[in-house]
């Protein structure tokens, strides 16, 4: 989660510092684009982890850690296959 905010910090920097008619370098070319490298930054990130949560739907018994995704139960089960051999 700290990566967006970083972004969005960087962004709302660059843009208000920009002045793409100013002719001085920094405020007229590289705030601008480092404007717009966070944007792209932050646009591929988004896409990346919409496409991973996706992956995750298809019953490929990825719990993301639940408490009863293992397998055993909070009854008490303490494990062993419960067989008198």
């Amino acid at each position: 989660m700290r990566r967006p905010i970083l972004l969005l910090i960087i962004m709302a920097i660059a843009y208000s510092q920009s002045e793409i008619t100013s002719p001085d370098i920094i405020r007229g070319m590289l705030f601008p684009l480092l404007f717009s490298a966070a944007l792209l930054i932050l646009i591929i990130w988004l896409i990346r982890r919409s496409h991973s949560n996706r992956r995750g739907d298809g019953g490929s018994d990825d719990f993301g850690g639940g408490f009863l995704g293992g397998g055993k139960n909070s009854d008490g089960d303490s494990g062993g296959d419960g067989g008198g051999d």
